[in-house]
């Protein structure tokens, strides 16, 4: 078990310091996950050497496909410019969350939001702004978490900081999630996992590699999936998950590759709603994770479905064509699902009020791209380039029937039932959103040297976006047309054998959608940003760590109009945002038996030059936190069982009407493996049950248009997990 953080650079050569790795150490995972997306292990000793970076002595690819954020180019994680951390299923696994993805909040500077309709597919900030989430390093819709995978489709996660213009496109500024997704491999084996916890929860998933189907390596096979029966602290809300997906990978000979994959996630929901907080933020008292805001027949259905394709083609051992495709489709139906809103404004929440309502959101994602891919070696050392070209379509569609606010509602009646009639009338046309982005790009790794790497790159992405708005019983159209170069230098110095520098320049062009109060389209964001960082080893190897420095710069980044009412979600721009700040992160072993792991981040966020709109800066907590450690006997009575806990801290959160204050959640983790394919785990999440606010997006929540959420309360949950 492990986070794997991609920090490595050298270790010490070969000598006397030769470091044994074993199964599933963070060295051996972080080479397989950032070099081989699609690696099986068939030998997990690795062994420092002459060469730039340690390799596994043997490993066995079968297709090398894109899922990775970096491995569309030859370049190992040690020479990366900029941040990229990993964290792998048997983290997940260990850590245990409801929603496994909670995990990244371990990491620097990550702060998860809401699940505002109760989705189970949560959202993310990176250094202060919204953190898309990919799949298998291709874009997804993902309204409200309606097109987040399955917990059951997941191998890794992957987060990249800082802006990603030339490694995925313009997909964020802030950061990126990666998804990286199971795939087959030749060994078959097949893995149940069954989990419950004290709110009534009981949910279970399967995972059955059938490995080559034929003995000519023609083809490999393997599906997943999951039913689950989330139950919650307040009765009235639950969420009933049914996903499955099939990957199959076709070898056409020597030379060609193909995989294909269909996934299908639906849900049914009952979520959470909320409640407003008191002007000076504080939670109201009476009110705790059992208690339920909203409507007690309120109800939703999301169906998504995301289909794959790859094809790999390999004219010669140094040229590499890959074209890519993906459709994704997703329907998101709902009502009466609305929290209480403090309409009034009144200070003390004496009144608040309730809307019912029926809506369907359909919105649709298509991507296409082609790259090709050179090596070779020159000067003595290995060259890599990349030239390609990609098309992104989105569209969404969202439409609402008539509803009227019901109310007043008291703080001391708030815990009481109330029934919503679904609104009246047809569902009507409410915002029609459709964009199209060609793109064309190229990159290059060059190694001057031994101990000098340089990554470059360029981009251009032609943007064409309509929105049609019909609130207030009128069409209001709002094309937007834009166009944007942006380049990334960057450069990794092996300053010593334990020891990697890195310094990085990179700008960014990401599409925003919203309309501002005149009824027209916000412009795409920009941004530049540079970084610098240490990534190295110490103590022969038992600990790991990167550090990094970082200033961005943003221009036009569209937030919520803090001036909404009900019923209206205009943006405003901040003409210049400023982000920086630190990061660092450690894995430290300084036994076979005990891992450490420690992270810190640092972000400030000002407006440092107002634009069109006097605005506040977006809400994120200046100092995030954790520290886990996890202890496992070796032998003796108790040999296999193990024992972790840590602690999350998130920092104070200042919003232009709200504040939120700091809070530290503690786990603790108990694992043991009866035999070699049946492990058993007892997991206590929120220990000292902290109550605390996780909604952070809605920035005017006492105030008319927003509501909030609190986090998960104390959980118990047991797990059993069985490889066959």
């Amino acid at each position: 078990m492990s986070i794997v953080l991609i920090l490595i650079s050298n270790l010490n050569k070969e000598g006397p310091n030769t470091v044994q790795i074993p199964k599933k150490s963070i060295l051996a995972l972080a080479v397989a996950a950032a070099c081989h997306a699609n690696a099986q292990e068939n030998s997990v000793e690795a062994t420092a050497n002459e060469d730039k970076f340690p390799e596994m002595e043997e490993v066995v690819v079968f297709g090398r496909f894109q899922q990775s954020l970096i491995n569309r180019i030859a370049i190992t994680p040690g020479e990366l410019p900029f941040t990229l951390s990993v964290i792998d299923r048997d983290f997940l696994d260990a850590r245990n969350f409801a929603r496994p993805i909670e995990a990244l909040t371990t990491l620097p500077n990550i702060f998860r939001t809401e699940d505002r309709q109760g989705t189970g597919g949560t959202q993310f900030l990176s250094r202060g702004f919204a953190a898309p989430i990919l799949v298998d390093n291709r874009v997804q819709n993902n309204f409200r978490g309606a097109g987040a995978r399955d917990d059951a489709f997941v191998e890794r996660y992957e987060v990249l900081k800082g802006p990603a213009s030339i490694a995925s496109g313009p997909v964020g500024g802030g950061g990126i999630i990666n998804t990286v997704t199971k795939s087959p491999h030749a060994e078959r084996s097949t893995e149940l996992m069954l989990r419950a916890d004290q709110f009534g929860t009981i949910g279970g998933e399967f995972d059955v590699n059938l490995g080559e189907l034929s003995e000519s390596n023609s083809a490999l096979f393997r599906v997943t999936g999951a039913y689950r029966n989330f139950q919650f602290d307040a009765n009235e809300v639950e969420r009933k998950t049914t996903a499955i997906r099939p990957v199959t990978i076709f070898n056409v000979g020597q030379a060609t590759s193909v995989k294909a994959s269909i996934a299908y996630t639906k849900h049914d929901v009952t979520p959470a709603s909320g409640f407003p907080l008191l002007q000076s933020g504080d939670i109201p008292a009476g009110i705790d994770t059992d208690t339920f805001a909203g409507y007690s027949n309120s109800e939703g259905e999301v169906q998504d479905t995301l289909a794959n394709l790859e094809v790999n083609h390999e004219f010669l051992d140094n040229l590499k064509l890959t074209v890519r495709g993906s459709k994704q489709k997703t329907d998101f139906d709902y009502q009466n699902t609305s929290g209480l809103y403090n309409y009034a404004g009144d200070p003390g929440l004496a009144g608040m009020y309730g809307f019912a309502q029926t809506a369907a959101t359909e919105s649709e994602a298509t991507f296409v791209d082609a790259q090709l891919a050179y090596s070779k070696n020159f000067w003595g050392q290995d060259h890599s380039f990349v030239v390609g070209v990609a098309n992104d379509e989105r569209s969404f569609d969202r439409l609402f029937n008539t509803y009227t606010y019901d109310g007043p509602y008291s703080l001391a009646t708030i815990d009481q039932p109330r029934y919503g009639d679904g609104g009246s009338g047809l569902l009507l046309p409410f915002t029609l959103f459709d964009s199209k982005l060609n793109s064309v790009f190229a990159e290059g790794v060059l190694r001057p040297t031994d101990n000098i790497t340089v990554v470059g790159g360029i981009r251009y992405d032609r943007l064409e976006q309509l929105i049609l708005n019909f609130r207030r019983g009128r069409e209001i159209r709002a094309p937007f047309d834009d166009n944007e170069l942006t380049a990334r230098i960057g450069a990794s110095l092996q300053a010593t054998d334990n020891l990697n520098v890195y310094a990085s320049y990179a700008q960014a062009f990401v599409p925003q959608f919203g309309l501002r109060r005149n009824n027209s389209a916000v412009e795409a964001e920009t941004s530049d940003s540079v970084e610098v960082g240490v990534k190295g080893s110490a103590f022969n190897g038992l600990m790991t760590f990167e550090a990094g420095l970082f200033r961005t710069l943003r221009k036009d980044v569209a937030l919520n109009d803090p001036d909404n009412v009900p019923g209206e979600a205009f943006v405003v721009s901040a003409g210049e945002i400023r982000v920086q700040g630190l990061e660092f992160s450690a894995v430290i072993r300084p036994t076979p038996a005990l891992n450490i792991i420690l992270n810190l981040g640092y972000t400030d966020i000002d407006v440092v030059k107002a634009g069109s709109d006097e605005i506040a800066a977006p809400v994120f907590p200046e100092q995030t936190a954790s520290l886990y450690l996890d202890y496992k006997i070796q032998s003796g009575v108790l040999e296999g069982l193990s024992i972790g806990g840590g602690v999350r801290h998130v920092g104070e959160r200042e919003g232009p009407r709200v504040d939120w204050g700091s809070h530290s959640i503690t786990d603790l983790n108990f694992g043991y493996t009866i035999n070699g394919g049946l492990d058993l785990s007892f997991d206590i999440l929120n220990v000292l049950d902290e109550q605390y606010v996780e909604n952070t997006s809605t920035n005017t929540v006492n105030r008319l248009s927003g509501a909030a959420v609190l986090g998960a309360p104390l959980t118990a949950a047991f797990t059993l997990n069985w490889k066959i």
